[in-house]
């Protein structure tokens, strides 16, 4: 009897395993909810560390970019502001051989060096760039051991590279101050404008970039590109606000072309020299379209006004 009596009685063992391991689970539970609760949190500190570091490094590379192209144009010694493009030239050259996927060929280095070499002494800084097309493709043809499109780097970035150079020797350190106030005003403009009413894509090449913000933008630089210029230059009213909006509309392909040929790179930057940016390309490719709107212009322009003076010297006579 007294046996029985002690013996434990199965339905009290059978609810109490029941409840441990319905504690168990709940608190296996709640350790795997902390853990998960705990990797989040990790995972988004890190997140916003990274996000902070990146954000940081843009604004401080911006600063120093802006710091050191005031100093430059400010300086305006002619040999340094060669010497300096020529530096970002290369680069951008170096950058834009892995955009087309071009296997890197001391050649091709050596060419846009002679290039930028013989820009420093001719009256047309621009056409270096022609001359190099034409012993690249002499070369490509008796050699043939250069691809085809070892000519494209020399079309982008050579020929804008040396556009911009062109502007600064044949029209002044302000004319190349005014283009890169036009072209940073439309990339403002259109950024914010597109944050704020951006709802039509303007290219599928750029998701980002919106028609109402481009649009945006090249109000914006209009505006307040030709008050600059009319202020800085004392250019006429209607010559300013053509030339801010032919400036603009090419910086916009500008920065276009250039998201182009990431895409097809596969690469979300051209380069890695400026911390937040990303390459020379991703951050004057705008500036650089923009120098070949504006000089091209200002070339057509004078060649204009000349040959106006000249049939009204004529007539005269």
């Amino acid at each position: 009897m007294e046996q029985q009596a002690n013996q434990p009685q199965p339905d009290n063992i059978s609810s109490n395993d029941t409840a441990n391991t319905e504690e168990s689970s709940t608190l296996d539970s709640t350790k795997a909810e902390s853990l998960e609760s705990n990797r989040f949190n990790t995972s988004f500190l890190d997140s916003a560390k990274d996000k902070f570091a990146n954000e940081s490094a843009r604004y401080i590379t911006a600063a120093l970019l802006i710091a050191g192209i005031g100093i430059l144009l400010v300086w305006n010694n002619a040999i340094v502001i060669w010497a300096v493009l020529g530096a970002a030239f290369i680069l951008g050259f170096r950058e834009s051989l892995t955009l087309y996927k071009i296997d890197t060929n001391l050649w091709l280095y050596a060419l846009a060096l002679g290039a930028w070499i013989l820009a420093f002494f001719s009256a047309r800084p621009v056409e270096a760039a022609l001359i190099a097309c034409v012993i690249l493709a002499s070369v490509v043809a008796y050699k043939q051991n250069l691809s085809p499109k070892s000519i494209l780097p020399f079309l982008y970035p050579t020929l804008p590279f040396l556009a911009l150079y062109s502007v600064y020797v044949d029209f002044g350190v302000l004319r190349v101050v005014w283009l890169i106030l036009i072209v940073a005003l439309c990339d403002i403009g259109a950024y914010f404008g597109g944050r704020i009413f951006g709802k039509t894509p303007f290219s599928p090449t750029s998701p980002k970039k919106t028609l109402e913000g481009v649009i945006i933008g090249l109000a914006v630089a209009i505006v307040v590109g030709s008050i600059a210029g009319i202020l800085m230059l004392n250019t006429h009213f209607l010559l300013a606000i053509v030339l801010s909006l032919f400036v603009a509309v090419c910086g916009v392909f500008g920065d276009l072309y250039e998201s182009y040929l990431k895409r097809r790179a596969e690469v979300k930057d051209s380069g890695s020299i400026l911390p937040g940016h990303g390459g020379i390309l991703d951050r004057f490719d705008a500036v650089l379209f923009g120098a070949v709107g504006m000089h091209f212009f200002l070339m057509f322009f004078d060649e204009f006004a000349c040959t106006r003076c000249s049939i009204l010297g004529a007539s005269l006579l």
